[in-house]
Protein backbone atom coordinates (compact mmCIF):
# COMPACT_ATOMS: atom_id res chain seq x y z
CA UNK A 1 0.00 0.00 0.00
CA UNK A 2 0.94 3.36 -1.18
CA UNK A 3 0.32 6.53 1.51
CA UNK A 4 -0.38 8.79 -1.55
CA UNK A 5 -3.49 6.21 -1.83
CA UNK A 6 -4.63 7.73 1.62
CA UNK A 7 -4.04 11.34 0.43
CA UNK A 8 -7.18 12.24 0.18
CA UNK A 9 -10.09 9.97 1.81
CA UNK A 10 -13.49 10.34 1.76
CA UNK A 11 -15.85 8.13 4.32
CA UNK A 12 -19.34 8.70 3.46
CA UNK A 13 -22.79 6.63 3.44
CA UNK A 14 -26.46 7.67 2.17
CA UNK A 15 -26.94 8.47 5.77
CA UNK A 16 -24.40 11.32 5.84
CA UNK A 17 -26.99 13.63 3.08
CA UNK A 18 -30.40 12.76 4.34
CA UNK A 19 -31.80 15.02 2.01
CA UNK A 20 -30.95 13.11 -0.96
CA UNK A 21 -32.44 10.41 -3.02
CA UNK A 22 -30.07 7.21 -3.23
CA UNK A 23 -30.15 7.97 -7.04
CA UNK A 24 -28.43 11.57 -6.15
CA UNK A 25 -26.57 10.66 -3.32
CA UNK A 26 -24.59 7.76 -5.97
CA UNK A 27 -24.59 10.44 -8.44
CA UNK A 28 -22.61 13.12 -5.41
CA UNK A 29 -20.09 10.28 -4.43
CA UNK A 30 -19.26 10.17 -7.97
CA UNK A 31 -18.64 13.64 -8.92
CA UNK A 32 -16.46 13.98 -5.87
CA UNK A 33 -14.82 10.75 -7.07
CA UNK A 34 -14.02 12.58 -10.31
CA UNK A 35 -12.83 15.62 -7.94
CA UNK A 36 -10.08 13.51 -7.15
CA UNK A 37 -10.57 11.68 -4.05
CA UNK A 38 -7.94 8.67 -3.85
CA UNK A 39 -9.88 6.56 -1.40
CA UNK A 40 -13.19 6.05 -0.85
CA UNK A 41 -14.73 4.44 2.24
CA UNK A 42 -18.36 3.33 1.90
CA UNK A 43 -20.20 3.54 5.30
CA UNK A 44 -23.93 2.69 5.72
CA UNK A 45 -24.74 2.92 9.30
CA UNK A 46 -28.90 3.19 9.45
CA UNK A 47 -29.94 3.80 6.00
CA UNK A 48 -32.88 2.25 5.46
CA UNK A 49 -32.73 0.72 1.38
CA UNK A 50 -35.90 -1.16 0.35
CA UNK A 51 -33.63 -4.58 -0.07
CA UNK A 52 -30.25 -5.80 0.11
CA UNK A 53 -30.77 -6.32 -3.18
CA UNK A 54 -31.08 -2.28 -3.70
CA UNK A 55 -27.68 -1.93 -1.04
CA UNK A 56 -25.79 -3.96 -3.09
CA UNK A 57 -26.60 -2.47 -6.10
CA UNK A 58 -25.48 1.00 -4.88
CA UNK A 59 -22.28 -0.71 -3.75
CA UNK A 60 -21.60 -2.08 -7.19
CA UNK A 61 -22.77 1.60 -9.08
CA UNK A 62 -19.84 3.00 -6.35
CA UNK A 63 -17.15 0.32 -6.75
CA UNK A 64 -16.91 0.51 -10.56
CA UNK A 65 -16.62 4.64 -10.42
CA UNK A 66 -13.82 4.07 -7.85
CA UNK A 67 -12.20 1.69 -10.65
CA UNK A 68 -13.12 3.84 -13.44
CA UNK A 69 -10.96 6.74 -11.40
CA UNK A 70 -8.26 4.24 -9.44
CA UNK A 71 -9.70 5.23 -6.19
CA UNK A 72 -9.36 2.38 -3.14
CA UNK A 73 -12.96 1.56 -2.80
CA UNK A 74 -13.41 0.85 0.99
CA UNK A 75 -16.44 -1.11 2.99
CA UNK A 76 -17.11 -0.19 6.73
CA UNK A 77 -18.07 -2.86 9.22
CA UNK A 78 -19.26 -5.50 6.79
CA UNK A 79 -16.86 -8.28 6.39
CA UNK A 80 -19.24 -10.20 4.29
CA UNK A 81 -20.22 -7.68 2.03
CA UNK A 82 -16.40 -6.33 1.64
CA UNK A 83 -15.40 -10.36 0.54
CA UNK A 84 -18.64 -10.50 -1.79
CA UNK A 85 -17.66 -7.47 -4.03
CA UNK A 86 -14.04 -7.96 -3.38
CA UNK A 87 -13.44 -4.75 -2.42
CA UNK A 88 -9.96 -3.05 -2.20
CA UNK A 89 -10.40 -2.78 1.62
CA UNK A 90 -12.09 -3.30 4.83
CA UNK A 91 -12.11 -0.82 7.28
CA UNK A 92 -13.58 -1.54 11.26
CA UNK A 93 -13.61 -0.03 14.58
CA UNK A 94 -12.60 -1.51 18.02
CA UNK A 95 -14.81 -4.53 18.03
CA UNK A 96 -15.55 -8.08 17.94
CA UNK A 97 -15.26 -7.57 14.18
CA UNK A 98 -11.59 -6.54 14.63
CA UNK A 99 -9.86 -10.11 15.07
CA UNK A 100 -12.21 -11.34 12.08
CA UNK A 101 -10.87 -8.38 9.68
CA UNK A 102 -6.94 -8.83 10.87
CA UNK A 103 -7.65 -12.60 9.43
CA UNK A 104 -8.33 -11.82 6.10
CA UNK A 105 -5.15 -10.72 4.74
CA UNK A 106 -3.58 -14.25 4.90
CA UNK A 107 -6.47 -15.49 2.81
CA UNK A 108 -7.13 -12.33 0.20
CA UNK A 109 -5.44 -9.32 -0.79
CA UNK A 110 -7.76 -6.99 0.82
CA UNK A 111 -6.67 -3.82 2.65
CA UNK A 112 -7.22 -3.73 6.52
CA UNK A 113 -8.02 -0.48 7.87
CA UNK A 114 -9.09 -0.01 12.02
CA UNK A 115 -9.44 2.92 13.97
CA UNK A 116 -7.73 3.81 16.80
CA UNK A 117 -8.73 6.80 19.41
CA UNK A 118 -6.14 6.90 22.35
CA UNK A 119 -2.43 5.53 22.71
CA UNK A 120 -3.49 2.39 23.99
CA UNK A 121 -5.34 1.44 21.04
CA UNK A 122 -2.47 2.98 18.67
CA UNK A 123 0.53 0.83 20.22
CA UNK A 124 -1.68 -2.22 19.88
CA UNK A 125 -2.64 -1.59 16.05
CA UNK A 126 1.36 -0.80 15.57
CA UNK A 127 1.15 -5.19 15.81
CA UNK A 128 -1.69 -5.87 14.39
CA UNK A 129 -1.57 -6.19 10.97
CA UNK A 130 -3.27 -3.30 10.16
CA UNK A 131 -2.41 -1.92 6.74
CA UNK A 132 -3.65 1.68 7.87
CA UNK A 133 -5.22 3.33 10.83
CA UNK A 134 -7.76 5.92 10.91
CA UNK A 135 -7.26 7.95 13.89
CA UNK A 136 -9.99 9.93 15.50
CA UNK A 137 -12.57 11.23 16.24
CA UNK A 138 -10.66 14.45 16.03
CA UNK A 139 -13.51 16.55 16.35
CA UNK A 140 -17.15 16.04 17.36
CA UNK A 141 -19.11 14.20 15.13
CA UNK A 142 -22.57 14.14 14.79
CA UNK A 143 -22.49 11.00 12.06
CA UNK A 144 -21.84 8.22 14.42
CA UNK A 145 -23.91 7.94 17.81
CA UNK A 146 -21.23 5.59 19.53
CA UNK A 147 -18.18 7.62 18.54
CA UNK A 148 -15.68 8.18 20.94
CA UNK A 149 -14.31 11.61 22.55
CA UNK A 150 -12.72 13.74 19.86
CA UNK A 151 -9.19 13.48 20.85
CA UNK A 152 -8.48 17.01 18.93
CA UNK A 153 -4.90 18.33 17.04
CA UNK A 154 -2.80 18.30 20.10
CA UNK A 155 -3.50 15.10 20.83
CA UNK A 156 -3.60 13.86 16.93
CA UNK A 157 -0.09 15.24 17.01
CA UNK A 158 1.05 13.28 19.99
CA UNK A 159 -0.61 9.71 18.50
CA UNK A 160 1.57 10.98 15.03
CA UNK A 161 4.98 10.90 16.77
CA UNK A 162 4.24 7.42 17.81
CA UNK A 163 2.56 5.67 14.61
CA UNK A 164 4.59 3.60 12.48
CA UNK A 165 1.76 2.90 9.97
CA UNK A 166 0.17 5.08 6.87
CA UNK A 167 -2.53 6.99 8.46
CA UNK A 168 -5.95 8.62 7.92
CA UNK A 169 -7.46 11.64 10.27
CA UNK A 170 -11.42 10.92 10.88
CA UNK A 171 -14.26 12.38 12.28
CA UNK A 172 -15.74 16.12 12.43
CA UNK A 173 -13.15 17.39 9.89
CA UNK A 174 -15.58 18.72 7.29
CA UNK A 175 -17.72 20.78 10.09
CA UNK A 176 -13.77 22.05 11.05
CA UNK A 177 -11.77 21.53 7.85
CA UNK A 178 -11.22 25.11 6.62
CA UNK A 179 -10.78 26.66 9.94
CA UNK A 180 -8.02 24.23 10.87
CA UNK A 181 -6.76 22.97 7.80
CA UNK A 182 -3.12 25.19 8.00
CA UNK A 183 -2.52 22.72 10.80
CA UNK A 184 -3.35 19.64 9.69
CA UNK A 185 -1.25 20.06 6.14
CA UNK A 186 1.64 20.77 8.71
CA UNK A 187 0.66 17.64 10.61
CA UNK A 188 0.06 15.11 7.80
CA UNK A 189 3.94 16.24 6.06
CA UNK A 190 5.84 15.99 9.27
Amino acid sequence: MKKSQLRCYLVAGPQDYPGLTLVEFTEKIIVLMQAGITAYQFRDKGFHYQSATERLEVVQILQKAAKKWQILFIINDDIELAQLIHADGLHVGQSDQVQAALALPQTTSMLIGLSVSNATELQAAQKSGADYLGIGPIFATQSKVDAAPAIGLTKLKTLLMENKLPIVAIGGLPSKLYQHWPNLLWMAWQ
